[in-house]
């Protein structure tokens, strides 16, 4: 009789189950088992705590890849992880001891990443509170693999690794200070500094956010800085030297896509001329980076600076309150980066004085690749966006719009809903301005508390005038919580 092919997963798990069960210390006759029981004992182990189990699993790991963050999302325990980590100390390493093991490991990749829909489909916040340093990735993984281990045929088509290759660990780290390390996270960046090279400890997302610089110069160190991909940095260095260091690590981070920089003080006067003209050296050696975001800095007149020096069109720009002036957007407008921008984002910057004006060209040159534009808090009123809606609706690929916080009558947020409703058919979502009618505004930002019968009125209004253009897949979201729905439904 013909097993069922689900009935082998079954009986493996039953078999891992049985042997974490027996009363002998760790696992008996490892080098006896085939490779098909080791994810199954290993997911078991993983969930009952067993320590000795993992560290033995881990000692013969007979894959390249070991993908924990499933696990670590389901059974979110340190001591486990931890297990599993101590299981690499052993492992051969530059200095190998004569001590060998019944069946080498063939493990070269340690993923301990979260995956971000995964965390969010669990509701993992025990996973996140046990581990507040993880960052839930949104970087897909150049390797992916199941959470317990590749497919069986994959050890033959890699090739077996060398005896003294390094093991990759893969992990997304979010350090903030105030700043103590964590004991698990200290004592990882430990093992990886005392491992002599055997441990590659590579970071795909950095978060860093009021670190003590000294801190962060010694954790940047212990990365592979090659690895990064995203790299998020809300700190603001005040001496040179700090700077000039931080650079320095910067540029050498050679395969980064995306860069976040915010409260960062750009130093462009000509007593600083040497110290900017070294950062920005240093940025220029970033040749794969796609997406950019600059916020809480005072760029003035000098964004042509920075931008000049990037090698490859950018993806997605995004300058938040950088006290942008006319001649940045006039510069914006002529780079070679209107040419692949699918996402925008001016929000924070006054761009009221620049309609009539450069706004326009430099719409007018992204509306053929723009997919996402955000122009919030921009003191842009009803002349103002008037004057851009016929550029705005040549932008035929535009999803998403963000408008809030600007000083627009109902009047003109109708006529704004009607033309992009039937100009952008492309166009889903939309976060509109709580009219002048239902809130007060103070220096082009609105104030107080809104009068929601006032707001329900103007919605009601653009419920009706979506219905009769027939955009059920259009939803407009304003920046408060709406006391009616705002998404299109069928009228009786």
């Amino acid at each position: 009789m013909e097993m069922n092919s689900l009935a082998l997963p079954k009986l493996l798990d039953l078999a891992a189950h049985s042997l974490l069960s027996s009363k002998v210390p760790g696992i008996p006759a490892l080098e006896e088992f085939t490779v098909d029981l080791f994810p199954p004992l290993l997911t078991a182990a993983f969930a009952r705590g067993h320590k000795q189990a993992l560290k033995a699993l881990v000692q013969a790991w007979p894959f390249p890849f070991l993908r924990l963050g499933s696990l670590i999302v389901q059974w979110p325990s340190q001591d486990s992880l931890q297990a599993v980590l101590d299981g690499l100390e052993d492992l051969p390493c530059p200095n190998p001891s004569p001590r060998a093991w019944p069946r080498r490991s063939e493990l070269r990749v340690l993923d301990m990443t979260l995956d971000f829909e995964q965390v969010q489909s669990k509701g993992a916040s025990e996973a996140l509170a046990r581990f507040p340093f993880w960052l839930p990735s949104t970087v897909k993984a150049e390797a992916s693999q199941p959470a317990a281990g590749p497919k069986l045929g994959e050890t033959m088509r890699r090739g077996r690794k060398q005896p003294w290759e390094p093991v990759e660990l893969h992990i997304d780290l979010f350090l903030r200070g105030p700043f103590k390390l964590d004991t698990f996270l200290s004592g990882l960046l430990s093992k990886v500094e005392r491992s002599g090279g055997a441990l590659r400890l590579c970071c795909r997302k950095l978060h860093i956010e009021e670190m003590p610089f000294s801190s962060l110069i010694g954790i940047l160190k212990t990365l592979q800085l090659d690895c990064i991909r995203e790299l998020e940095v809300f700190d603001w260095f005040r001496a040179l030297s700090e700077q000039s260091l931080f650079a320095t690590q910067l540029g050498r981070i050679c395969n980064l896509h995306s860069l976040k920089l915010a409260y960062y003080h750009w130093t462009f006067s000509p007593e600083d001329e040497q110290s900017s003209s070294y950062f920005l050296s240093q940025l220029s050696k970033l040749g794969h980076l796609q997406k950019l975001h600059l916020s809480y800095s005072y760029l003035s007149g000098n964004l042509h600076q920075v931008l000049s020096c990037l090698q490859a069109p950018l993806h997605t720009l995004e300058i938040r309150s950088c006290t942008l002036l006319d001649t940045d957007i006039s510069y914006l407008a002529q780079s070679l980066h209107t040419t692949c921008l699918t996402k925008l984002d001016l929000s924070g910057n006054n761009l009221s004085y620049m309609v009539p004006g450069p706004l326009e060209p430099l719409l007018a040159k992204v509306s053929g690749t723009l997919q996402h534009l955000d122009l919030n808090h921009c003191r842009l009123k009803d002349a103002h966006l008037g004057t851009i809606l016929p550029v705005l609706c040549r932008c035929s690929h535009l999803s998403s719009l963000g408008l809030s916080d600007n000083p627009v009558s109902r009047a003109g947020l109708l006529s704004l809903l009607e033309h992009t409703a039937t100009g952008l058919q492309e166009l889903k979502r939309v976060l509109y301005p709580i009219p002048v009618e239902c809130c007060v505004y103070l220096h082009g930002l609105s104030w107080g508390p809104v009068n929601k019968d006032k707001l329900g009125q103007v919605q009601a209004e653009m419920q009706a005038l979506l219905q009769a253009v027939q955009r059920t897949d259009m939803q407009w979201n304003p920046p408060l919580p709406s006391p009616l729905p705002v998404r299109l439904v069928q009228l009786d």
